[in-house]
């Protein structure tokens, strides 16, 4: 596997470990104040964990049937989507 590729799938991987967090973090909150917005936000982690899980699938199983020009795009979408989640984590807590 390309080093890229294998960046962008630890990537990818911090980011499911994040929105895990947030997760918890955010049903715990909407259990105690039934708030429209957290429950949103929730809805949000939810359904982007399941697109960091496809992510981490489709970087592990069909990584190298991309082409080897689209490597640093995927690696910089997945570190800037971390880089957004830690900053979300960060005013959530």
């Amino acid at each position: 596997m390309d080093l890229l590729i294998l960046v962008a799938t630890l990537f990818a991987s911090f980011d499911i470990i994040l929105l895990v967090g947030l997760i918890y973090l955010y049903g715990r909150i909407v259990a105690k104040t039934r708030s429209g917005y957290s429950v949103g936000l929730l809805i949000f982690a939810v359904l982007l964990l399941l697109h960091n899980v496809a992510t981490v699938y489709g970087y592990t199983f069909m990584g190298g049937s991309f082409g080897d020009q689209v490597y640093p795009l995927l690696v910089g979408i997945t570190v800037c989507e971390f880089g957004g989640l830690v900053a979300l984590l960060k005013v959530t807590v």
